[in-house]
């Protein structure tokens, strides 16, 4: 009987064979055409390869071929259920119909997802490149055959974006940020950039969300003057090694009045024994401590300056930020002649860090491997100044607290001002280790 059935029925099963070729087909085509790399594709298009060329231009502008894509699918799934009920239907009684037709469901579901979709579409996600090349012409081919079905929905398409207003893909970035952070680790993990280049497109990544506050040099490590105290402007004029600008105040340090060059003074004082400092100031250029860096350095390009004064909502000094504060923050340190080599963190023992006061809260963290939580939230930039919002009171050397698995102690002050810290990060058990990661 059996043979019987397939002698009649063998046309469906050729159908069914073909029809999941084609569901299979399909599916990759879906999947290699979103994945596939587009700056290679166009570059072997560019090398003379026609497949590279047609695959290239279908993922460009996917939505027409994947209308077609959809549509040949879902008719290709249709024809395999159609075709599996008839020949279940023909195996069974006509009495046992609901039987035949709960088989049929269950056998296609199987065979669809399996062959259908998820294989097809496993294989052509680890070979997207190669597989877009290898269906790109007859996925053409198809979209101009079924141009007219095609041409249908995408109306229907339009007026439904109509009818719900402002289409989402028209307001939402294609790749976010953190895609595209995950790309640049993925890449330099498969070697095709270095560390330093990573890190070096990680630091462009981040450079539009920090502000001038996290990079400034503080109030309290700034050498200004005042110019009335021509005393301490002609020690500090004396000393060429350790200063090129010179924040120039008159009564307060919160009334910056001008920038004082020392080439500027010098050059002046070639031709005068006592140059005039007021005739030599140079406007100075006043940031506010949110002024996000892209901000910062085209303001002290447009004003074709290379040190500002940050300031608070109030108007007072806060500190100073230069330009090569802000290039470091893109490219790294950048050394001079005069610049001192200042070790913030240094290891003391097992786990057991010695932090200076001034270090950038999140440079200690990265540096002492402190995975921070999410929720970490604090007024201040400075280790010194989270342990005094952690203690919430004037501290004192030998004054400590515990944050998560972080154990900190204050050991050193001046004044009112943290310089010292003794910080010990105790190890995670092995399973809350990883469900942190």
């Amino acid at each position: 009987m059996m043979a019987e059935h397939f002698v009649k029925m063998w046309w469906a099963y050729v159908v069914i064979f073909v029809m999941i070729c084609f569901s299979a087909y399909f599916s990759a085509s879906e999947i290699a055409f979103n994945s596939a790399n587009k700056m290679r594709l166009r570059r072997a298009a560019d090398e003379g390869s026609r497949t590279a060329r047609t695959a290239y231009k279908i993922a460009e502008n996917f939505t027409m071929s994947l209308s077609t894509i959809l549509v040949g699918n879902n008719l290709a799934n249709i024809a395999v259920s159609t075709c599996t009920t008839l020949i279940v239907m023909n195996l069974f009684a006509p009495d046992m119909a609901g039987m035949a037709s709960f088989i049929a469901t269950i056998v296609v579901t199987v065979v669809i997802l399996i062959f259908g979709e998820i294989v097809p579409k496993v294989l052509a996600k680890q070979h997207a490149d190669a597989v877009a090349r290898i269906v790109a012409i007859p996925t053409r081919v198809l979209t101009v055959l079924v141009s007219p079905i095609v041409l249908i929905v995408m109306a229907l398409l339009f007026a439904l974006r109509k009818l719900w207003g402002k289409d989402r893909s028209d307001s939402d970035p294609t790749v976010t940020e953190e895609e595209l952070s995950s790309i640049i680790e993925t890449i330099e993990e498969e070697g095709v950039i270095d560390e330093e280049q990573g890190e070096l497109l990680q630091s462009a990544l981040e450079f539009h969300d920090i502000t001038v506050e996290k990079i400034m040099t503080p109030r309290i490590n700034v050498t200004a003057v005042d110019i009335d105290d021509m005393e301490t402007m002609r020690a500090v004029l004396a000393d060429t090694a350790q200063y090129s600008r010179i924040p120039v105040y008159e009564g307060s340090v919160d009334n910056v009045i001008g920038i004082l060059s020392l080439n500027r003074y010098y050059k002046a004082a070639m031709d005068t024994a006592e140059p005039d400092i007021r005739e030599l100031l140079l406007k100075p250029c006043k940031l506010h401590k949110t002024m996000k860096l892209p901000a910062a350095l085209a303001r002290l390009r447009e004003q074709k300056m290379h040190l500002a004064i940050v300031i608070d909502e109030f108007g007072g000094t806060l500190g100073v930020v230069s330009m090569e504060d802000i290039l470091e923050e893109l490219v790294g340190d950048i050394w001079d002649d005069t610049d001192v080599i200042v070790t913030e963190c240094f290891p003391t023992g097992e786990n057991t860090y010695e932090v200076s006061g001034d270090m950038n809260i999140e440079d200690c963290f990265d540096e002492v491997s402190f995975r921070c939580p999410e929720d970490f939230s604090c007024e201040y930039t400075t280790m010194g100044g989270w342990a005094i919002e952690m203690l919430e009171a004037n501290p004192h050397v030998g004054d400590s607290f515990e944050y998560e698995n972080l154990f900190v102690i204050v050991s050193g002050m001046e004044e009112e001002r943290v310089t010292k810290l003794t910080l010990f990060v105790k190890p995670l058990p092995e399973a809350e280790d990883e469900e942190k990661l």
